[in-house]
């Protein structure tokens, strides 16, 4: 590094890397530019199209944000050596990432030469990297979307200097992604905290493989003590291999139940630690924190009888409160809470070829980590004026849903797996139905395409048959296109009928017919409070972690039957009556549907939907048919009117309409008009909406969830913006209404709540329990919510199950109560 140094000059830099460069046959289309005595030195992957006419990297969009967020750190460009580990042009698309191929030989070849730029930095301290290529030229890894965030030491250069480096992603990515740009801004931060000394790695210390005694002593020091205990288990080959504790952000234990060859205790000692691990999560006085707590109390649960009655906080879904939009997984909350760097790769690497104790380290990493977090979550939720709504509501239905998950629903399986297997010949059949139309349309007798092969599918539509829709694509959508173009032959719309059927028909086969079942007949679903971006407050689902089970919530009728009561049990379901839309009419005050609710609640036999329908097609009531459709399957104005209250509240425009209803695109032009000349303030109150969200940045729901905005707004924001309320109020609503129950001194011990569907409940309990159960239901779910200053009460239609012909309860049988 001393002073007989060659290149004492940029443009020496810059005359010797092109020699080099040239010397490898690479195109050199951007060199590095700035300051060579710098202390920094932003290092991005490759220069764009602007970059490469002003021969100037990170110029351009992607460097005036880059610049602007330095700026406001107080880093100048003037001060930083700024260069490309790739000096030609890759991208190929200034709309998405996508970008030519640098094989691997030209790639080496570039960092090489960068090695070599960087020893040529002789006051070099801080990195900045940008991206992939910056990352993996530095040190070998990839996944910036994993790194970034991340601050580490690092040699470079084949000098092997030591320098800090700040992992984050490449500005032009930031710009096609706006909803990153939060983030952005918090990981380039660092860098000024870094280059100040304010940035201090954070240390972690973990014991583990403890033996016996050990384990019992540590866990009694948690149980005496008066701190909150993070927890997290890891899984190897779909069993506990162990739990991870921590009652601070710096050390922590692993009880590991086996090392790399076998247990490591012994059947008598495994039960007594399982059973001292079982009084520490039922002393109501300790606080457990978890990072997904559902994840790793259902786990415990199901699989080895370990019951946590109560997560205190879960750090990711104090994070949904706070963030909705953003993401909560633990490698985006270590790079935006610690100073810890990215580390969650090796719970996988010490498999290859590793020590099996990186994977106890890890597992301590994680309860330290989660413990840290929770600590800065808290405090923001506490300055937010979130805090109450938190513990009150999120973390308050948490263990209710895990016991939703863990009870499951009993499946009849002999029934499920009749279906399956008539389902699977009359498969077979319908397949060769398809090929015998496919060869008769393209005489060729060996094409048979998979009708589950886009690829395939797509030189039969387009190739073979010539069809027209939008684009290439080969989805549902686009097939209803080819079947009512013009040109589409009286026996290419036989064909794609008939594959249409085939593919509805084989979705239910392979998702629902044969769905996996646990070992105990039942079949289970995870419910997640944090599922839904755009409407946090609604519950999604999916199989479980064990991997049994699906989605709960979006079975199709015809899967009903598969679903029963435990013997000596039955249903009852609540449903509320036009939920979402009565939120819109209170918030906005729409007076038109105010009313027609109005006389729904106070008129016997008024059909609401007919009552709305009649006010946006200008008819009288009587006019209006009982049915939602004709004599000839065609929609009828009360289906009409329903659809239109159901997405035209949502700003979903006439062709959108037009599509979902079945009907024509005038028709949708037409009803999309006569809705929003019957409801006027509902396009107001969209206006007043995006007034708000323009202005504050955030929207709060009348029972206290906030969405909050980061990032820039955009045309596309403002759909989720409109729906947020109302969707998100229904969504908290109904989920209450489960712990609710479950907490009330009358509810019946052995009855509980069994499926959320959206804005429905279904409950299983004792026949002899229906009064008090549905009563208890009511009771809740027609509490009122206060809307505007207002008491506003959303009522329920209620159904039960009724035996069938062989006296079971079945979700197929439940007719109205």
């Amino acid at each position: 590094m001393g002073n007989d140094r060659v290149i004492k000059t940029e443009g020496q830099l810059i005359r010797e890397f092109t020699r080099r460069a040239k010397a490898c046959q690479l195109q050199v289309d951007c060199l590095g530019a700035g300051d060579i005595k710098s202390e920094i030195c932003i290092i991005a992957e490759a220069p764009g199209e602007n970059e490469v006419r002003m021969k100037m990297p990170l110029t351009g969009g992607s460097g005036r944000l880059l610049w602007d967020i330095l700026r406001a750190n107080d880093v100048q460009r003037k001060d930083c050596y700024v260069t490309n580990v790739v000096k030609k042009q890759v991208a190929i698309s200034t709309k998405t990432d996508a970008r030519s191929p640098v094989k691997k030989p030209e790639l080496e070849h570039w960092e090489g030469l960068l090695d070599w730029e960087l020893d040529n930095l002789p006051n070099l301290k801080y990195i900045l990297a940008l991206g992939n290529f910056a990352l993996h030229a530095l040190t070998g890894d990839t996944g910036i979307t994993k790194w970034r965030g991340s601050v580490f030491d690092c040699k470079v250069g084949r000098e092997g200097r030591v320098v800090k480096v700040i992992a984050t992603n490449n500005p032009a990515h930031i710009l096609r992604n706006l909803s990153l740009e939060p983030m952005y801004k918090f990981d380039i931060a660092k860098l000024r905290r870094v280059m100040d000394g304010k940035f201090r790695t954070h240390r972690i210390d973990s014991t583990i493989n403890p033996s016996l005694e050990d384990a019992i002593r540590y866990l009694d020091v948690l149980d005496a003590g008066n701190k909150p205990i993070a927890f997290d288990i890891e899984v190897i080959a779909n069993e506990t291999a162990c739990i991870g504790f921590a009652d601070n952000a710096h050390s922590g234990m692993c009880i590991n139940f086996r090392d790399d060859k076998s247990n490591r205790y012994n059947l008598r000692e495994e039960l007594r630690l399982r059973e001292r691990i079982q009084r520490l999560f039922h002393n109501p006085k300790n606080k457990f924190i978890a990072q997904q707590g559902s994840f790793d109390s259902g786990w415990l649960w199901y699989k080895d009888r370990i019951h946590v009655p109560k997560v205190w906080f879960d750090t990711l879904l104090g994070h949904h409160t706070l963030y909705p939009r953003m993401p909560h997984n633990l490698g985006y909350l270590t790079a935006q809470y610690t100073d810890h760097p990215y580390y969650k790769d090796e719970k996988n690497t010490w498999r290859e070829g590793g020590n099996i104790n990186e994977f106890w380290d890890y597992n301590v990493k994680d309860c330290c980590i989660t413990w840290a977090v929770h600590e800065a979550i808290l405090r923001e939720l506490k300055a937010q004026g979130l805090e109450d709504f938190f513990f009150s509501h999120v973390m308050r239905l948490q263990p209710h849903l895990v016991k939703m998950q863990v009870g499951g629903i009993l499946a009849d399986e002999p029934l499920k797996d009749k279906i399956a297997e008539e389902l699977k010949d009359e498969l077979a059949e319908k397949l060769d139905g398809f090929h015998q139309k496919v060869i008769a349309l393209t005489d060729d007798p060996d094409f048979k395409p998979n009708p589950n092969s886009p690829k395939q599918l797509g030189e039969l539509l387009f190739n073979y048959l010539g069809l027209v829709g939008r684009g290439s694509s080969t989805n549902k959508e686009n097939r209803t296109r080819m079947r009512e173009h013009v040109r589409t032959s009286p026996e290419q719309k036989e064909l794609l009928i008939h594959l249409d059927n085939w593919k509805e028909e084989h979705k239910f086969y392979s998702t629902y017919a044969t769905q996996k079942v646990d070992p105990d007949h039942r079949i289970r679903c995870e419910y997640k409070q944090f599922g839904t971006q755009e409407a946090p407050g609604r519950l999604s689902s999916s199989k479980v972690m064990w991997g049994s089970g699906m989605n709960l919530q979006n079975q199709p009728h015809r899967a009903y039957p598969m679903f029963i009561c435990d013997e000596g049990y039955m249903f009852s379901y609540f449903d509320l009556q036009q939920a979402e839309a009565k939120v819109v009419a209170h918030i906005w005050n729409v007076q038109g549907l105010l009313e027609t609710f109005e006389r729904a609640e106070t008129e016997n036999g008024f059909d609401v939907h007919r009552g709305n329908a009649a006010r946006i097609f200008k008819e009288d009531y009587d006019s209006i048919p009982a049915e939602d459709w004709d004599a000839n399957l065609a929609p009828t104005k009360r289906y009409l009117g329903k659809r239109c209250v159901h997405g035209l509240n949502y700003r979903m425009q006439a062709p959108k309409l037009a599509e979902v209803c079945g009907i024509s695109t005038q028709q949708g032009y037409e009803a999309y008009a006569s809705y929003h000349r019957a409801f006027p303030e509902i396009q107001q109150g969209w206006e007043a909406t995006i007034k708000t969200v323009r202005e504050e940045r955030m929207l709060f729901t009348p029972l206290g969830r906030r969405l909050i905005w980061l990032e820039r707004l955009t045309e596309e924001s403002f759909d989720s913006v409109i729906a947020f309320v109302p969707q998100s109020t229904i969504g908290d609503k109904v989920s209450s209404v489960i712990y609710l129950c479950h907490e009330d001194s009358e509810w019946p011990q052995d009855a509980r709540m069994l499926l959320n569907i959206h804005d429905a409940l279904i409950a299983i309990h004792r026949p002899d329990d229906k009064a008090v159960v549905q009563r208890l239901m009511k009771k809740h779910a027609e509490a009122p919510i206060m809307i505007r200053g207002e008491p506003v009460v959303i009522f329920t239609d209620f159904k039960e199950s009724i035996p069938d012909d062989g006296g079971v309860h079945r979700w197929s049988t439940l007719k109205e109560a």
